[in-house]
């Protein structure tokens, strides 16, 4: 399982504008999006032309930010499911607490960082083997659980090809499901195309 999550201290409302905004910054305009225009594989776009985003309604703290995980390679300025100058813009614009979460579990990799006010403040990586493994949980493999557990980061683990929507389809052999993602009616899905 591997996903990637910007979760914001601010309202859904504002995380929508200021997402927005920056996208707008990189020469990406809002677009519609239909099922029929949607991708069905996974690498079949480029994030050149092309940026897929699901923001979550605020829950507790935090408005999550889940982007599409699965474009093409070929031209890709960045690595990772998570975008880095995105999670600075929303905590330098938004003057609120930001974190970006990375995993690739069937790889033993995590990453996190905090931001505050644009700055990275926290942030950590790890990557093991199988043979590193240990079930002590003060072994820094847990470094990353005992965040979650504390910040209490809502449908965490929830990739953007799992969540249903009237804009979107299937993606491949990814399940769309309704059951486990809290407030999914509160959803709002984005689209950015790349303007010309």
């Amino acid at each position: 399982m591997g996903f990637g999550h910007i979760y914001v201290d601010a309202p859904q409302e504002a995380v929508l504008e200021a997402l927005d905004a920056h996208l707008k910054s990189k020469s990406f305009a809002r677009r519609e999006m239909t099922p029929a225009e949607h991708p069905k594989r996974t690498k079949e776009v480029d994030e050149a032309k092309l940026r897929l985003f699901w923001i979550a309604p605020r829950l507790g703290r935090w408005t999550g930010v889940f982007e599409f995980r699965f474009y093409s390679n070929e031209s890709r300025p960045r690595w990772g499911y998570t975008d880095e100058e995105l999670a600075i813009a929303l905590s330098r614009d938004l003057k609120a607490e930001t974190w970006r979460l990375e995993i690739v579990d069937q790889a033993g990799f995590w990453l996190y960082a905090r931001y505050a006010n644009g700055t990275e403040t926290e942030g950590s990586a790890y990557h093991d083997t199988p043979a590193d493994r240990s079930l002590d949980p003060n072994h820094k493999r847990y470094a990353l659980n005992k965040i979650v557990d504390r910040e209490k980061f809502p449908n965490l683990g929830v990739g953007y090809e799992n969540i249903p929507g009237p804009q979107v389809r299937p993606i491949e052999a990814i399940s769309q499901k309704a059951a486990g993602i809290e407030s999914l009616g509160g959803f709002v899905h984005r689209a950015y195309g790349a303007s010309t």
